[in-house]
């Protein structure tokens, strides 16, 4: 095997055990993230029905939380095929109908997450200098979420459209 080709195979092996431990970290911090939403509500409701005293940042900490949970659930939801998609009808297709119909929709949700991210600059831009009252925490802790969430739902919903470009391919290359 050409030198060359052992760099590629290298390059792509290290890609992939980086690209692992992404989608494990994303999954395990939206877990933590979970059980930090779930212990601070518990926390707030004793404190404010025991000790009549709720906690100012009992508010704006879990939505915070939830914001970055959801985000960065959905990112790793997409990277593993399962966000929501009908499937019923796209499956009847045979495979070249399909394939187009595939990538058309990947297309679309590619168009809509880079608009998603176009349009949040700007509002990151403006909150920059804000922070919310109770915790004292930046707005960009709140409204950075939807950017990070779809940056890497943007590259794992390319992923997903080259590997159904593949599958056809490979499919193709079976029949013939």
């Amino acid at each position: 095997m050409p030198i060359k080709q052992q760099f590629l195979e290298i390059q792509i092996e290290t890609l992939r055990k980086i690209d692992e431990i992404l989608e494990k970290g994303l999954y395990y911090i939206s877990g933590l993230l979970l059980i930090t939403i779930a212990t601070i509500v518990f926390v707030a409701v004793v404190m404010r029905y025991v000790f009549n005293e709720p906690p100012l940042w009992a508010d704006e900490a879990p939505r915070v939380f939830f914001l970055w949970m959801t985000y960065l659930g959905i990112a790793v939801a997409t990277k593993r095929g399962k966000n929501i998609r009908v499937t019923h009808f796209i499956d009847k297709f045979r495979p070249k109908p399909r394939l187009v119909l595939e990538t058309f929709m990947h297309s679309l949700v590619l168009v809509m997450l880079g608009t998603l991210i176009w349009y949040s600059i700007p509002i990151l831009k403006l909150q920059a200098g804000g922070s919310m009252l109770s915790t004292g925490w930046s707005f960009l802790w709140l409204f950075t979420p939807v950017t990070v969430g779809s940056v890497l739902m943007l590259f794992y919903q390319t992923r997903l459209m080259i590997a159904s470009i593949q599958q056809y391919q490979n499919g193709n290359k079976k029949e013939g």
